[in-house]
């Protein structure tokens, strides 16, 4: 097995990278393992890397990221099916969401932990011709992003202050997409939404729990589309969202359509922005299908996936929280 670690110093997070790489480096050559670690330079050079590394070599490779989502995804579209190569991350990144997943969360700062995950097979969404790993966001999310960058790029705060700031810079702007769904049994669904979430996993935002029923491990991605409403009665529904109480709200009902789907397509009237794990991306049409049981992931070790817990996330929501 070669394994590699690749950092983005672009990371939200980047100034920790020097401690993890002199961890990386030690527990490594203590266990004498054929390793390298790789600094990425520029967009799509992660996923640059990890062809070049499957091409040069037949042997088994692990890819382990340090970084952000966005940093796994482009990682594992560099070789999204390969049965020869495995991937896993150390989250140094903004939101970091893809972790929240899995139950212990600290064990993924573990470099030991790390070596030492069970390799498990988890599912990926293909938008167009890449490869989700986590959430695709489209409308009101995808804007609080954008504004979020803009403001981390010229303010030196946190990347989670850098959100809110961001969903409150958004609420003050243009909100509203529209769009044309097709689905596979012939409906269509054509509307203005406020919000559309595409999730294998739940979390997106630094952990706004959007899709709530989500798992990356049962052959289906979740569709939520969330109605244009006001600012004010957006921003009383803002904390059940965080929580992902709001599926599951009987005030929602009317403003909510969540779906579990194999395929469906989207279409907009001109080319708009869109997150794909946390990185912006454009397009006017979009073909989405789930891809089961295509990406060998290593959990550190201690870390299991988490299982939806509908009982109490709905008790909470008849509860008023």
């Amino acid at each position: 097995m070669i394994f590699h670690f690749i950092m983005n110093p672009a990371a939200g997070k980047s100034k920790e990278l020097s401690g993890i790489e002199r961890n990386i480096r030690q527990v490594c050559s203590a266990r004498m393992l054929d390793y390298h670690i790789y600094f990425t330079t520029e967009p799509s050079d992660a996923t640059e890397y990890v062809k070049s590394m499957m091409n040069i070599s037949v042997q088994p490779q692990r890819f382990i990221c340090c970084g952000g989502d966005g940093t796994l995804s482009e990682c594992i579209n560099g070789a999204p099916d390969n049965p020869k190569a495995e991937f896993g991350v150390i989250p140094y990144g903004s939101g970091n969401d893809f972790a929240r997943n899995f139950t212990n969360e600290g064990n993924f700062y573990d470099i030991e932990a790390q070596l030492d995950g069970n390799r498990i097979t988890i599912d990926l969404i293909k938008c167009n011709d890449y490869y989700c790993v986590n959430m695709i966001n489209i409308g009101f999310d995808c804007n609080v992003v954008k504004e979020a960058l803009r403001f981390r790029e010229s303010k030196n705060i946190s990347p989670r202050s850098a959100y809110m700031i961001g969903v409150f810079r958004a609420l003050f702007k243009k909100y509203g997409t529209n769009m044309k769904i097709i689905f596979d049994n012939g409906e269509i669904k054509q509307d203005t939404l406020l919000l559309t979430a595409i999730a294998n996993g739940r979390y997106c935002g630094g952990g706004f729990n959007a899709a709530p029923r989500a798992n990356i491990d049962d052959g289906y991605m979740d569709l939520s589309m969330i109605k244009k409403i006001s600012r004010f009665r957006f921003l009383t529904l803002l904390s059940s969202y965080r929580k992902g109480t709001h599926v599951y709200k009987p005030s929602c009902e009317k403003l909510l359509d969540y779906r579990h789907l194999r395929h469906f397509r989207m279409e907009f009237d001109e080319e708009i922005d869109i997150c794909i794990d946390g990185e912006l991306k454009r397009a006017k049409d979009l073909d989405f299908s789930i891809v089961r049981n295509t990406l060998n992931f290593i959990p550190p070790k201690g870390c299991f996936l988490k299982h939806t817990d509908e009982e109490r996330i709905i008790s909470e929501a008849y509860s008023g929280v």
